[in-house]
């Protein structure tokens, strides 16, 4: 299943493939208790969810289904406070999804795999504008948006990456990743604005494009250089998370969440994945045609050694990692889920 997590003012949601929300007490994640478990659950059977957000000061849940069915919930009660059907064409599909403004002028913007962006009015349920991606681009395949809501970036199974200005509903720039492969997430890159971090199928990288220029300025990437074709089909960072300009966290088919730090590239690391890999990487920077690179390389001399001790169950995930969520609790932690259907919290 499609699982993807969203972070609320007071709780935290998961949605799953097939058609069920499940709402957490992130106050709960200050316990020592292993396993929490969720507060409520929301089903919509037979209906594939395609995001889900929190609006109205947290009481209220957005929930859209692959087909465009839009349901807005109460968190209290889970009952279907409204529910409408959003204006997209025969045969397209709903991508992602997320909100734009605060308090009573909240809106909601959805992508769609045709290329429209559809944003709608939360609270008269009207349409507010609709934009259309390139055609020529390719089916749209991620979108994120800027934090101070100046700019929707959409990305294509074709490669293509568009920036569109929400002040002037226009497009800003359009540009092909250098890989010409399908954009699997894109991310802001936290305190640059004119920056997005792009994860593509088949390369174990992400890279930070500059926007006004579309250019890439920076790379990060683990794993060998060189796939076979199999290895392609799988190999993939399917969730970027920026903490700051210089730390960011992935996650993606190789089932490892790693922090990486791009001004002190060697206090990177695999902060959860294979015991293999834990603590037996290193990580070296340069600089190839005018963008940084930081690769993590396996320590040949740490990776002949053996692991002394009795071998503990991982608790890593087993599963592509498909989203992050940082909790600002008493005691901060980041949460990862995959499509497993396993959600993780670490401390």
């Amino acid at each position: 299943p499609f699982i993807c997590c969203f972070l609320g003012s007071s709780g935290i949601n998961a949605e799953y493939g097939d058609g069920n929300v499940k709402i957490w007490n992130t106050k709960k994640f200050d316990s020592r208790n292993i396993v929490i478990s969720s507060r409520q659950t929301y089903s919509r059977p037979g209906q594939p969810i395609k995001g889900l957000v929190f609006y109205d000061k947290g009481d209220r849940v957005a929930v859209v289904t692959r087909e465009g069915s839009l349901h807005e919930v109460g968190v209290k009660e889970l009952k279907v406070c409204a529910a409408q059907t959003l204006d997209i064409e025969s045969g397209d599909v709903v991508v992602d999804m997320n909100t734009l403004g605060t308090g009573e002028q909240q809106n909601l913007v959805v992508s769609t795999s045709n290329g429209h962006i559809v944003c709608v009015d939360m609270r008269s349920g009207s349409f507010v504008f609709k934009l259309t991606n390139k055609p020529q681009h390719g089916p749209v395949s991620a979108m994120c948006t800027d934090r101070h809501e100046h700019w929707i970036c959409l990305g294509t199974r074709y490669g293509w990456l568009t920036c569109w200005d929400l002040r002037f509903h226009l497009p800003i720039l359009s540009w092909q990743h250098d890989k010409t492969a399908p954009v699997l997430c894109v991310s802001p890159s936290l305190g640059c604005g004119s920056n997005v971090n792009v994860g593509v199928q088949g390369y174990n990288e992400v890279g930070t494009w500059n926007m006004e220029s579309g250019c890439k300025e920076r790379s990060l990437c683990y794993g060998p250089t060189e796939l076979s074709e199999s290895e392609q089909s799988i190999a993939g960072v399917y969730s970027i998370l920026s903490l700051s300009p210089d730390l960011t966290v992935t996650g993606g088919a190789d089932n490892c969440v790693r922090l990486w730090n791009a001004r002190h590239e060697t206090t990177s690391s695999v902060l959860s994945g294979p015991r293999e890999l834990l603590g037996r990487q290193v990580y070296r920077k340069s600089v190839i045609q005018d963008v940084e690179v930081i690769h993590a390389e396996e320590d040949v001399e740490l990776s002949h050694s053996e692991i002394k001790g009795p071998v503990q169950p991982s608790p890593a995930h087993h599963h592509t990692i498909t989203d992050f969520a940082f909790v600002k609790s008493t005691q901060p932690c980041l949460v990862s889920v995959d499509m497993g259907g396993m959600m993780k919290i670490w401390k």
